[in-house]
């Protein structure tokens, strides 16, 4: 049997998932051939590499515009059809060399082309969905999938109340890779992580994402003048890294890192992870069961939900401000030192 996974890569969430999907996949089914395809990357275009820059510009630099253009093209049907029809071309010409007879959507795009395919005769037989936010169903709740996969009963009940078949939606957790489902002793993931890095002493774990997107100056800023280490990592945001590796000259606790494959080893030398609301990074910290503080503003669409969702169930911290965020910080710090860890 051959099975695509198919995502998106706005942002590292959707391939991460994505990748974990296949990991599990390929675990329950041994005999299957899997494969995992990055539309955006794949065959990329102009159309794909504009996308990309102005997803990118918007969040980074005018996230009003970002939010004002969400809210637009929730709306606009027409819109929706133009992107979906380029990656329902993209998916037919992957096909045609791989005639997957299952394919699995990480993003929503992904998902509308493999149920067009499959509705216009082409070797899917089943398209599934796999959602990596907790409470957005936007998109989603126009799809006729085989199999839906959400992380809340919450979520369930806003797609059924749009008329998706109730056998069709099923609660699980957001995919995270198998790492996330381990432990390693706090020493030994210290010592995989720097050499510098005590087990013994407090930890602060700062994710901005894999493109460094999270206000990690603010939050370097607020852990300054407090007595923890603090792991941060800039993905691949080089200027942001530089920018960072300067203050380990007035910080001494403070470690910086560009883009890592081994963020399951710093979630487990860690004892907090300050970071962006994001599906799938929330999902790896739970699975480590490390607890989670989420800064700055989030998102308009799938973080705020996410940051509303996570706040209500007291699963997150939230803090929007550096003075708020220090204030979280110590007082897990005291917690800490109280219980003699």
């Amino acid at each position: 049997m051959k099975v695509l996974v198919a995502t998106i890569g706005f942002g590292s969430g959707h391939n991460r998932a994505a990748e974990a999907a296949a990991q599990d996949f390929r675990t329950r089914y041994p005999e299957a051939e899997v494969r995992v395809v990055d539309f955006l990357n794949w065959d990329k275009g102009l159309w794909d590499k504009m996308s990309a820059w102005t997803y990118f510009t918007a969040i980074k630099y005018v996230p009003s515009a970002y939010h004002a253009s969400y809210k637009f093209v929730a709306k606009v049907t027409s819109l929706h059809g133009v992107v979906f029809r380029s990656y329902v071309l993209k998916m037919k010409k992957y096909l045609d060399g791989f005639p997957a007879e299952l394919v699995i959507s990480t993003h929503v795009f992904c998902a509308k082309a493999a149920s067009t395919v499959k509705a216009e005769g082409g070797p899917v037989k089943e398209a599934w969905g796999v959602l990596t936010d907790f409470m957005d169903d936007r998109y989603w709740n126009t799809l006729k999938l085989d199999r839906f996969f959400v992380a809340s009963e919450e979520l369930k009940a806003k797609l059924l109340s749009h008329g998706t078949t109730a056998g069709s939606v099923e609660v699980a957790p957001i995919p995270v890779r198998a790492e996330f489902h381990r432990r390693r002793d706090r020493a030994l993931a210290c010592s995989m992580v720097h050499e510098r890095l005590s087990p013994h002493t407090f930890t602060v774990l700062a994710l901005g994402g894999g493109n460094g997107l999270g206000a990690l100056s603010e939050i370097a800023a607020a852990c300054a003048d407090i007595p923890a280490q603090v792991i941060m990592v800039a993905g691949s945001n080089k200027p942001l890294k530089g920018s960072l590796d300067q203050l380990k000259r007035y910080n001494h606790r403070l470690l910086v890192f560009g883009y890592v494959d081994n963020i399951h080893d710093m979630m487990d030398a860690s004892d907090v992870c300050v970071t962006k609301p994001g599906g799938v990074t929330i999902a790896e910290c739970m699975a480590k069961g490390l607890p989670i503080i989420i800064y700055g503003k989030p998102l308009p669409g799938p973080e705020t939900e996410n940051v509303e969702y996570l706040v209500r169930k007291k699963a997150a911290t939230f803090c929007s401000t550096p003075e708020e965020l220090r204030k979280d910080i110590l007082n897990r710090l005291a917690k800490h030192k109280a219980a003699g860890a």
